[in-house]
């Protein structure tokens, strides 16, 4: 039987319904109880069609059995003129069988005789996530990926260029949030503005924003981001005010990539840090030297990730001794990560790490990495009662909530004694809140656990780390080590380090010890550990077991 569709046929309703991947709106008519839903609703939540009789009755069905009796009551009394208004919060089943919570709002209108005549309202799937920036107005992260992705079907080439604004948190703290959303807002208007007519600009994580330009170059992103810290240096304005700003930009130039677009998006974040970090905030390509290289490398990391999401196929930990200063012995251990893949081999962590500390897949392989050191570590200590096991954690990890929980879950699991472990943080880290970073630091050495700094001396974060936190071991980086026959400087640094550790009570570990030479030449230091190919190059767990037997 044809449904009456009276009252319901209005081109404004498929206008409207027609915005929103999350918001469906529905029209009922009261008389004949026949009601039209949005297209996007019938097709998230499988009903059987757009034009429905009875669909309050056909929508009980999908709501949660703990929710349904309130939403009944207050359907029938809209239906039977005790109230105007609906307005309730409950969970719906969709055509995955997933319960989404649901917020819906409905309004009685009356028709020309004041009799209730439509029932009118709209639902918002909180499972779903908006396609627009409140703040900006721009499209958001997620529609990046979304569109990124489309355009990638069509092998198209596309520049995508990432911006980071520096220091943001100072022209909040100076004129306050408010005026920092209107100021982010500008920008994101003026960003826009460049691209208009041939590419589309996006609000990402806290204060990036991306730029999408088809069929656009390496000397073409170049002019674009000369453009972009004109902008943010000299023409910004909010409330009269002029605010100067500072930006960081990654870009790359996609042809003809057969990954997916989170590693697109891995990269320019990755790039974007080296501008800021290194580069002074001058533009840094992701390996652009040619298209070849380029492709490559995007289809690497692309594997990568895959592997991760394929249950960690295709990773592997070695082992590089670290051994008592004074006679050799093992005294320790560091985890390092290894990859291999056809076609591309073994392939070493420094290839694919730091773009893959961007990527939100990496908070999992470093858990994986923890749980699969821990697993051998227990082997370890069998053999070496003392050895201590030093594993790297990202800043990405520290920042996660579950961090905590990960670790003594993996302690727990495997049975490995914390007092035997060490968690190496690079210097990095200071991207993390310092009092978070502090909370977490002093959790693990609560239970035990010791905590040692990476590559230190390399970046100018270090003394403020081993100011702020509970340092156990200090490792002195390669890089003051390699010359330090040669080099006074190095010599004078070394000895600097070695002696301000001792006075606060810390251990150092010396890194880099390549040769004989070198062994010799630092002998005097007080320090307790050395570690480097001298004395053995990253092993796997066999061969460490047997070390120095």
């Amino acid at each position: 039987m044809e449904l009456d569709k009276t009252g319901l046929n209005d081109r404004a309703f498929e206008a409207f319904a027609r915005t929103s991947d999350r918001e469906y709106f529905y029209l009922c008519n009261m008389q004949t109880d026949v009601s039209r839903w949005s297209r996007n609703a019938v097709e998230r939540f499988g009903l059987p069609g757009e034009y429905l009789h009875a669909a309050g009755a056909i929508w009980e069905q999908h709501i949660h059995p703990d929710d349904r009796p309130l939403y009944v009551a207050d359907i029938e009394a809209v239906f039977a003129g005790r109230k105007l208004r609906h307005d309730l919060l409950y969970r719906a089943r969709d055509r995955h069988g997933d319960y989404v919570t649901c917020s819906c709002r409905g309004v009685v209108l009356k028709g020309e005789g004041g009799e209730p005549d439509l029932f009118a309202g709209m639902i918002t799937n909180h499972g779903i996530v908006e396609s627009i920036d409140p703040v900006t107005g721009l499209y958001n992260g997620y529609e990046f990926l979304r569109a990124l992705r489309a355009s990638m079907r069509l092998r198209r080439r596309q520049l995508v260029l990432l911006v980071g604004v520096n220091e943001f948190g100072n022209v909040n703290q100076i004129h306050g949030y408010p005026f920092g959303n209107r100021l982010l807002r500008a920008f994101g208007e003026r960003l826009a503005d460049e691209v208009r007519g041939r590419g589309m600009a996006y609000r990402m994580d806290g204060t990036k924003f991306a730029l999408v330009v088809p069929e656009a170059d390496e000397a073409q992103a170049a002019e674009l981001y000369a453009r972009v810290q004109e902008i943010a240096r000299a023409d910004l304005s909010v409330d009269g005010a002029f605010v100067p700003l500072g930006v960081s930009g990654g870009a790359v130039v996609v042809r003809n990539f057969s990954g997916d677009e989170h590693a697109i998006r891995s990269c320019v974040v990755c790039a974007v840090a080296q501008s800021k970090r290194v580069r002074h905030g001058e533009l840094v390509f992701f390996d652009n030297e040619d298209e070849g290289d380029s492709r490559r490398n995007l289809q690497l990391l692309d594997a990568v990730r895959t592997s991760v999401a394929r249950g960690f196929a295709g990773f592997s930990l070695r082992y590089q001794p670290i051994v008592d200063a004074r006679d050799g012995s093992l005294v320790g251990a560091e985890a390092l990560l290894r990859w291999s893949g056809e076609p591309y081999g073994e392939v070493l962590p420094g290839r694919f790490v730091p773009w893959l500390e961007q990527d939100p897949c990496f908070y999992d392989l470093g858990n994986w990495i923890m749980g699969r050191a821990l697993e051998d570590g227990v082997r370890m200590v069998r053999r070496h009662p003392g050895l201590r096991l030093n594993v790297n954690v990202s800043h990405t990890q520290i920042g996660r909530t579950g961090f905590r929980d990960a670790v003594v879950g993996a302690l727990g699991r495997t049975g490995f004694p914390p007092e035997n472990l060490c968690i190496e943080l690079t210097e990095r880290c200071r991207a993390v809140d310092r009092d978070t970073l502090m909370a977490e630091m002093a959790f693990f050495r609560a239970r035990g656990v010791k905590v040692a700094l990476d590559d230190f001396g390399t970046g100018a974060a270090s003394l403020n780390l081993v100011r702020n936190l509970p340092i156990d071991l200090l490792k002195i980086d390669r890089s003051f080590v390699s010359n330090i026959r040669e080099s006074v400087a190095d010599q004078a640094i070394v000895d600097a380090v070695v002696g301000f550790a001792g006075r606060l009570g810390i251990e150092v570990c010396i890194e880099g010890v390549e040769d004989a030479g070198i062994v010799e030449f630092i002998a005097g230091l007080p320090v307790a550990s050395h570690q480097g190919f001298h004395y053995a190059r990253p092993l796997d767990l066999e061969h460490l077991l047997a070390f120095g037997d």
